[in-house]
């Protein structure tokens, strides 16, 4: 990932030249993280599961790939902040954050993402942060479009309340960024409600936007962050 040093808009890179032929997972090198960064990167790869589990251009590699990051990561999350000298715990979250990454690549990313990266360029929200505010309403958002998908992802997990799938998921990811202690409303991350017109133009205009399950637009962004405001 690179960042435009005007716009500060991420862009991703690639080639195939470039893809890794090893990943080495070490639990023992997320030890000395602070639990700040503990929480907003656990949250980040949190959001990578349940985005590609959804997705228009999900497969059913992907869909092996991000429903057992959700059940490793929506597991650990909460485990390893209250006890981040735990190995077994950090192990899991680890091997979770590299499997959704693995679905990111053959599924994609979707409205949440789009909708995060115009938060970081323009307020300087830390990502994982913009994504716990954004991802529970995109979720209910996507409710008529992908409640299935979501069922399919929460089918055994714990600590899911009663309702439609799409609630029941947008509870659960309320609760963890709860418990990460991330900011969960724009008006509480300084954002300008005037602001919102503009960041949902630059949010129509991510590429990650155009494989959300419902069609998502700079309407549909505006809903979303008036939802999250």
């Amino acid at each position: 990932m690179i960042a435009d040093a005007e716009t500060h808009m991420k862009m991703a890179c690639g080639d195939p030249s470039a893809a890794f032929r090893m990943a080495l997972l070490d639990p023992s090198l997320t030890l000395s993280a602070p639990r700040s960064v503990t929480a907003i990167a656990g949250f980040d790869a949190v959001s990578h599961a349940v985005e590609t589990a959804v997705t228009t251009k999900r497969t059913p590699l992907s869909d092996g790939f991000s429903h057992q990051a959700w059940r490793l990561l929506s597991g650990a999350y909460e485990r390893v902040l209250a006890q981040p000298n735990d190995f077994e715990v950090r192990s899991s979250m680890q091997v979770g954050a590299f499997l959704a990454g693995m679905a990111i690549e053959q599924s994609m990313l979707g409205a949440a993402h789009a909708c995060a990266n115009p938060l970081t360029a323009r307020y300087g929200i830390a990502h994982g942060v913009a994504l716990a505010i954004l991802l529970p309403h995109v979720v209910r958002w996507n409710a008529d479009f992908a409640s299935d998908r979501y069922a399919l992802l929460l089918a055994g997990s714990d600590g899911i309340s009663a309702g439609s799938p799409a609630d029941a998921l947008a509870n659960r990811l309320e609760a963890l960024a709860k418990t990460g202690g991330l900011t969960t409303r724009l008006s509480d991350a300084a954002v300008e409600e005037a602001s919102l017109p503009a960041l949902a133009s630059l949010a129509a205009s991510q590429w990650t936007g155009s494989f959300n399950p419902r069609p998502f637009d700079a309407e549909g962004a505006l809903e979303i962050y008036r939802a999250a405001f």
